[in-house]
């Protein structure tokens, strides 16, 4: 099975098993609409109980189920157990029910995947297991009876529980805050009993739950479970744990994705605190019937898991104790520290809880219900005061109906949020962004309108609560949707809403076939310039109803180019040129598809994935051809001028192109090349005042602000340079470049700790283990340079072995060998970058992976052959 066939497995099979009966039944009839086999794949792996299948390593269980190697039958046996039937597939191997026949009882056989006995490594993990296991003895854990090894296959004998699993139990939505307290409660005491043993489960979640008739908890398979050496938390030892250095390896990632803790999906060592978070994940989804945290895919859940936070559970329901959301809150901290300093704290604050919900008492809620107390007094008016109530009522809706109907101001300012990907399927995902961007692109021709800018409204996507986002954006109204796609038919839904009173202003579901896309499109640009009261011209109207091509299928490749090319990956860039392509044989004319290739080709010889020879041409070739098909096309001419700028360095005239093409806003927020251009002038001010502008168009902007900064830092305003840095890294921990701008900063001003701090964690973000090595002890200004050269070192040998296989940029080698000190070769290669024109030469006065060299007068010779002045 293809990678890409078994993330579609993966995606149909996680979303059809949140589905029951004929909803599940529908649900795959028309995802798998054309293809049988892939819902065949998916049925299959439904077939198998919860038990034993884990939420992401699909690939395993897949590969379990067409193993050619056969299952145990029915009637085998195996030490001195008889096999009754198959009851689930899990990672590293088959739940079977079987009978001890020598205490005559039923017990779960775990038994290693043929496919894995081989293995050492799973071998000695599956023997890790069984000793942990065998340590525990709890209510609130499924009991281990035996080990051992029989007919070449090893074994774990563990207690047979009745019951259903929690995953199962959730399948008809939330639980009452009773059954949530009880089932927290005895999870987390069954934890806290293995965490005074030193044992973390680390893949716990409602699949590894069982839940008893009678409602009770065991927690099933400490599969990933490892001895963690903490200090002893049995009854009246300290609070505290310390994690001591274990045999797991660092930086490996095992676990559940959606239930992992931060550290867990960083690749960090964990302790008993993921557990916790884990079990804050599984209150939070029994309370609220929906996972914290759920993305189209798991990047973007591990994403989401690292850096942002859940829906407010007190938005979700009005009944949730205020106690409890706060136990859920810490149980959910991105740092450990922030949790529970000890399980048992943690498992006493749910059971007295419980107890006190239980028992009838007066426990505060998080929020008083307007709802529920203005129906609640309903109740209480006598019933001759109904007519008097219904005339009111009347009265009121007559008012609505005027103000809603009458004329009113205009409304000036709009938000379209990122259009939902409602089929959660990751190669769709370029339909619903297409959407936005193309709707974003059609409403900022309307000049009394003011359209929020895509690098901002994309921050907010996923968001659930639009009037928030549009009264946080100082937006009016706020247009939100979400689309899907099933073989030739899509669905369409837009919702357009008044942030300032709530009012949905206009709604529409649009079912239509694909071919339908820019119909549908232009229908709901209209219907917004109808309900915000906009009075068009004729041309503005005219405008409105332009594009770029009306072949619905050139259109489409066009968006799914555009969504790949923006990930910048050389791959990605490789196939939406030939999307790019097919779109223009299907219209040659379309005159946005010959910028987007053109564009592809740009990104290839600045980026060095081409040389910049031949590179440059095929992109020239793409712009003049969309300049003839439309003369005087803006971005024709700055890129154009990008070229000039990039590859001819003609410095004169490209400074009065970009001094002129500067005042079109459409460019400000385009690829920066004109702010690059004052900035290898060295002159970095005018080059802050550019970028300015351009926020004030898309204030949420990280990567705009992430250019200022730079900017900043290169004019020497180093205390606005460290700000800027600093409220990019609150509000984008993920973000390398600010670490790496910050560190620069901080070391120019002499806090060296500071300094070493942010670039430790920038070379951890970008999975740079030899700069955290280096980094790990560094103390002085040596270390930290050092650390620095190490990377370069390991950048430069990986650079040098992709030379050997394919083509290398001179420069990229160049500037590597700079940084490491290695000067001869450094100028030799930059004397090849030269002669190939590489476009980052006209960086060589600002870039200060130069400084080593910088002295030399063979670079400053460089530096006049590119004539930067």
């Amino acid at each position: 099975m293809t990678p890409e066939r078994l993330r579609q497995v993966e995606v149909l099979f996680h979303e059809a098993r949140e589905r029951t009966g004929s909803e599940r039944d529908t649900f795959l009839a028309r995802a798998c609409a054309d293809d049988l086999e892939l819902r065949h794949e998916v049925e299959s792996l439904l077939a198998q109980p919860a038990i034993g299948v884990m939420d992401t390593p699909i690939a395993v269980v897949v590969a379990n189920l067409v193993a050619e190697t056969p299952r145990l039958v029915s009637g085998a046996t195996i030490g001195p157990y008889r096999i009754d039937c198959l009851m689930g597939v899990g990672g590293m191997g088959e739940i079977y029910r079987a009978r001890d026949t020598r205490l005559d009882r039923s017990v779960a056989l775990k038994i290693i995947s043929p496919a894995l006995v081989g293995d050492l490594s799973h071998r000695r993990r599956f023997e890790k297991e069984a000793r942990a296991a065998s340590a525990l003895n709890h209510p609130a854990i499924v009991t281990l009876y035996d080990i051992g090894e029989s007919q070449g296959m090893s074994w774990i004998a563990m207690e047979w529980v009745e019951g259903k699993t929690l995953r199962q139990t959730l399948y008809n939505g939330s639980l009452s805050v009773p059954e949530s307290l009880s089932i927290s409660a005895q999870i987390s005491a069954g934890l806290a009993a293995a965490h005074a043993k030193g044992i973390v489960h680390r893949d716990l979640k409602p699949d590894n739950v069982i839940v008893t008739a009678d409602g009770h908890c065991k927690i099933l398979d400490f599969g990933l479970a490892r001895q963690t050496f903490v200090t002893t938390l049995e009854a009246g030892a300290s609070d505290t744990a310390t994690a001591l250095p274990t045999t797991t390896i660092e930086g490996a990632i095992l676990g559940t994705v959606g239930y992992m803790s931060p550290e867990q999906a960083t690749g960090r060592p964990v302790d008993f605190r993921a557990d916790q978070f884990a079990l804050g994940v599984i209150c939070y989804e029994m309370l609220s019937g929906r996972r914290a945290f759920v993305r189209p895919s798991a990047v973007e859940t591990l994403s989401a898991i690292i850096r942002e936070e859940p829906v407010a559970l007190a938005s979700l329901r009005s009944d949730i104790p205020e106690e409890l959301l706060a136990i859920v809150a810490r149980c959910l901290a991105k740092h450990p520290n922030d949790r529970f300093p000890s399980t048992v704290d943690l498992s006493n604050r749910f059971e007295r809880l419980h107890a006190r919900v239980i028992s009838g008492e007066s426990v505060p809620a998080a929020t008083a219900s307007t709802v529920q107390m203005t129906t609640q007094s309903a109740w209480r008016i006598p019933r001759r005061g109904t007519a008097i109530i219904t005339a009111l009522a009347i009265v009121l809706a007559g008012a609505t109906w005027v103000r809603l109907h009458t004329s009113r101001t205009p409304i000036d300012s709009l938000a379209v949020l990122p259009f939902e990907n409602a089929s959660k399927d990751p190669n769709v995902e370029y339909l619903g962004e297409g959407l936005t961007d193309s709707l974003i692109d059609e409403m900022s021709l309307v000049p009394s309108l003011k359209v929020m800018a895509r690098g901002t409204v994309f921050r907010f996507k996923g968001s659930i609560d639009p009037r928030a986002v549009g009264q946080q954006l100082g937006a009016g109204a706020v247009l939100t949707g979400s689309v899907a796609r099933r073989g030739e038919q899509i669905a369409i839904s837009a919702e357009l809403i008044d942030t300032s009173t709530g009012v949905r202003l206009w709604g529409e579901k649009y079912n239509r076939a694909s071919t339908e896309l820019l119909d549908v499109q232009d229908s709901i640009a209209s219907e917004i310039a109808t309900r915000l009261g906009l009075h068009l011209s004729q041309p503005e109207k005219q405008a409105l109803a332009r594009h770029g091509t009306d072949n619905t299928q050139a259109y489409e490749l066009f968006l799914k180019a555009r969504f790949l090319v923006r990930d910048e990956v050389e791959e990605n860039v490789l196939e939406g040129r030939r999307l790019y392509q097919q779109a223009l044989e299907m219209d040659p004319r379309f005159v946005d598809a010959h910028l987007g290739l053109a564009a592809t080709y740009a990104k290839s010889a600045v980026n060095g994935y081409q040389p910049p020879r031949e590179a440059w041409a095929q992109a020239v070739a793409e712009i003049r051809t969309a300049l003839e098909l439309d003369p005087g096309n803006v971005l024709a001419r700055a890129a154009l001028a990008t070229r000039r700028f990039y590859y001819d360095w003609d410095w004169a005239d490209v400074e009065k192109e970009f001094r002129e093409l500067s005042t079109n806003q459409r460019l400000l927020l385009g690829p920066q090349a004109i702010a690059f251009f004052y900035w290898a002038c060295g002159r970095p001010d005018e080059s802050v005042a550019l970028i300015e502008r351009a926020l004030r168009l898309d204030p949420g902007n990280l990567e705009l602000r992430v250019m200022k900064a730079d900017f900043l830092a290169q004019a020497g305003r180093l205390n606005e340079a460290i700000a800027g840095y600093r409220a990019i890294v609150v509000d984008e921990p993920m973000h390398p470049r600010a670490l790496f701008g910050l560190a620069d900063v901080l070391s120019r001003r002499g806090d060296l700790n500071g300094a070493i701090d942010a670039q430790r964690k920038a070379y951890q973000l970008t999975s740079e283990d030899v700069g955290v090595r280096a980094l790990a002890s560094a103390r002085t200004e040596k270390d930290y340079q050092s650390a620095q050269i190490a990377v370069a070192r390991a950048r430069l040998d990986d650079y040098e072995a992709l030379a050997k296989e394919r083509y290398v940029s001179p420069l990229d080698l160049a500037r590597l060998q700079a940084q490491v000190g290695d000067r001869e070769k450094a100028l030799a290669s930059l004397a090849a970058a030269v002669a190939e024109r590489s476009p980052m030469l006209v960086l060589l006065k600002v870039d200060r992976s130069w400084d080593r060299i910088r002295v030399d007068r063979r670079f400053a010779a460089i530096v006049r052959e590119v004539g930067i002045p």
